[in-house]
């Protein structure tokens, strides 16, 4: 490893063309394809490959010097063809460097959504899979030979999509010659594309989660077929026995597999989910800015409203009077530090022992949650009725209603809260009048809960 290392370090400037080599490469490679200049190109194609080449170079300010870029490129990049010592032709080690850079920035799983590709390299049935051979077909053919790279290619370039997009969010947020109205528009379309791709993302999540359910169930076929034999006696049953065992073994090592697989597929949609979330932050930055500017255009227009107030005309001019705070405007030059890595990293998560969940403990749960709820609508329709059976009959005896709720409700809460609701409302009216006398009616002695006797009466 060590040797493969220096080795790499003293062929790295050969191998990886700085960007005046490296244009120029891609430049001959375009023209090339579009049959602009032959294949094999003359020293005047190679002249001119550079001087286009370095009009997309922003950091040059000279034509480079032909003679030193083919010196470097002659070795890896740029060879002479058979027989044509005069002209020049790209190596295949060039071709494939441009085809790998292309390949980068023009992927064509950008246009192809992520489920799709589940979808496509992901189908299985397990109710189709009879024998161990049928398995170990669509795991070496299928998902072997096809599914890793192009799932795995597709999650990298809708990573890149992903970053590009949080770069176009930081573009908008700090440029200030876009109006309020086109940045809005932009940050919508740029957030509808994110919100697509969570939505790949969960749909990926569920096509994985099913392809991992159906293996399990072929393992389970294979496992119960192994318990289902009985004792082998003969060679035969032996041989089938065998042939059996082998089927688990070897369906338990492709699960096993297909699980590894889908970790580092769970890793990967774990950064884009971060990475979506951190692009949904820059709304709050949105949000700051767009109050910043309204703080600003409101201040500045107090100020302009409070000058035309105090200005005097005279002989054709506005003039301020002698009494006017004159102050020089507040400025103060300041540096931008802009550090690129703080877009890039996020915060490491701490590793957590995920807890099981406790199937018992969550039914027990969800029942006291809806037990509560079932409670307040209750109590809220009973407040509502009596309310109205005070206003209309302007009497009411509340502890005969109060053990009425009780027997009727079994729930001694909703009678406890019906009570302090309606008292609370009656003593706040000024025309009504709670009436308490502290003694307890014999009727209701037995009961779990004792009160005094209470009327709630109408005024008028």
């Amino acid at each position: 490893m060590q040797n493969l290392t220096s080795q790499i370090a003293e062929l790295y400037y050969q191998l990886i063309p700085p960007i005046e080599e490296g244009l120029l490469i891609f430049r001959l490679h375009e023209k090339i394809k579009n049959g602009e200049i032959d294949i094999n190109f003359s020293i005047q194609d190679i002249q001119r490959a550079i001087e286009e080449a370095n009009q997309f170079n922003t950091g040059s300010e000279s034509v480079p010097n032909r003679e030193r870029l083919l010196k470097n490129l002659l070795s890896y990049f740029i060879e002479r063809p058979a027989e044509q010592k005069s002209r020049y032709t790209l190596t295949e080690y060039a071709r494939k460097f441009v085809l790998l850079l292309e390949h980068k920035i023009n992927n064509p799983f950008r246009k192809f959504p992520l489920r799709e590709s589940f979808k496509r390299y992901a189908d299985f049935n397990a109710q189709e899979i009879q024998q161990i051979n049928q398995l170990e077909s669509w795991f070496n053919q299928g998902f072997q030979a096809t599914t890793r790279e192009n799932i795995v290619d597709h999650l990298e370039e809708l990573k890149a999509d992903v970053q590009s997009s949080v770069q176009r969010l930081n573009k908008l947020l700090y440029s200030g010659e876009i109006s309020v109205q086109s940045m809005v528009a932009d940050f919508s379309v740029i957030f509808t594309d994110l919100g697509e791709k969570a939505d790949e993302i969960r749909d990926t999540l569920r096509l994985g989660n099913s392809l991992q359910f159906e293996i399990e169930l072929v393992v389970s076929k294979f496992y119960n077929q192994t318990q289902e034999f009985k004792h082998p006696s003969t060679a035969e049953e032996f041989v089938h026995f065998n042939d059996l065992h082998f089927a688990f073994t070897r369906a338990t090592e492709i699960k096993q597999e297909v699980l590894s697989f889908f970790e580092i597929v769970d890793g990967k949609l774990g950064q884009l989910r971060e990475r979506i979330q951190y692009a949904s932050n820059k709304l709050n930055e949105l949000q700051e800015l767009f109050r910043y500017q309204s703080h600003f255009k409101l201040n500045l227009k107090r100020l302009l409203e409070y000058a035309l107030t105090v200005v005097n005309p005279e002989k054709g001019q506005l003039v301020f009077p002698p009494w006017f705070p004159f102050k020089g405007i507040p400025e103060e030059r300041f540096k931008l530090t802009v550090m690129p890595e703080l877009e890039r990293e996020f915060t490491q998560r701490n590793m957590v022992v995920e807890n099981l969940e406790d199937q018992a403990y969550h039914r027990q749960e969800l029942i006291r949650v809806e037990a509560d709820l079932i409670r307040q609508q209750r109590t809220a329709i009973l407040i509502e009725q009596y309310k109205n059976r005070l206003e209309q009959e302007g009497n009411l005896d509340f502890t005969m209603e109060f053990y009425r709720i009780i027997d009727t409700e079994h729930d001694e809460e909703v009678a406890l809260q019906v009570g302090y609701e309606l008292i609370q409302y009656t003593h706040d009216n000024p025309h009504f009048l709670v009436n308490i006398l502290p003694k307890l009616d014999k009727l209701y002695l037995r009961k779990p809960i004792l009160t005094w006797t209470i009327n709630l009466k109408s005024m008028t």
